[in-house]
């Protein structure tokens, strides 16, 4: 058996496995494009400006289809609310969020019972995370931005700000803003008296 190149192998893995991380000081091989945190990177695809589902697809490359995609992008929506705290920054690689506040917020933009729309919410995050939109961390209970939102151009973050600044903060932003309130006027009430 011929001995095959490890950067075809690689690029290979990357197409069929999707992003998987590796050590930080691990190479990627050309045709993909690195992307790290502080301890771990990504190789992933990359795909000229305009690739359209169609190229994608005739690449074999598709995204994972999914049963309810317009709940997984507001699943995704709501991951993006709370872990991408500094909305002029880039969303990679945004900040770890409580995964209760995710929930929290996606519940907060749905009609329905808010239970069954959890465990909806949990399944979509896991297919977020298996396809690289996101991290999600169960044992820890947190969720981040994934690898693939390192990719978005800078060009096209625009509407997705407008639309994250529209959305329910999450909770802990909610009581920190009312806590800061409070702590202010007890200041000021405690300065009138004195």
């Amino acid at each position: 058996m011929t001995d095959l190149d490890p950067q075809v192998l690689a690029r290979a893995r990357a197409r069929i496995t999707g992003p998987v991380a590796a050590p930080a000081s691990e190479p990627v091989p050309a045709g993909l494009t690195r992307v790290g945190d502080r301890e771990r990177v990504w190789a992933l695809p990359s795909w000229p400006d305009g690739a359209t589902p169609a190229v994608l697809e005739e690449y074999q490359t598709a995204a994972m289809p999914l049963d309810r995609p317009g709940q997984a992008r507001r699943v995704l929506a709501a991951a993006l609310r709370c872990c991408w705290r500094r909305l002029d920054d880039s969303p990679w690689p945004g900040d770890a969020a409580p995964l209760a506040d995710v929930l929290e917020v996606y519940v907060a933009t749905t009609r329905g019972d808010a239970e069954l729309k959890r465990r909806w919410a949990v399944g979509d995050l896991r297919r977020l995370a298996d396809t690289g939109w996101l991290l999600l961390d169960e044992e820890a209970g947190t969720v981040r931005p994934g690898p693939r939102t390192a990719l978005w151009a800078e060009e096209s973050l625009a509407p997705l700000r407008a639309l994250l600044r529209r959305m329910p903060p999450p909770p802990v932003e909610e009581v920190r803003s009312a806590g800061e309130g409070g702590s202010s006027e007890a200041s000021a009430s405690s300065a009138e008296a004195g």
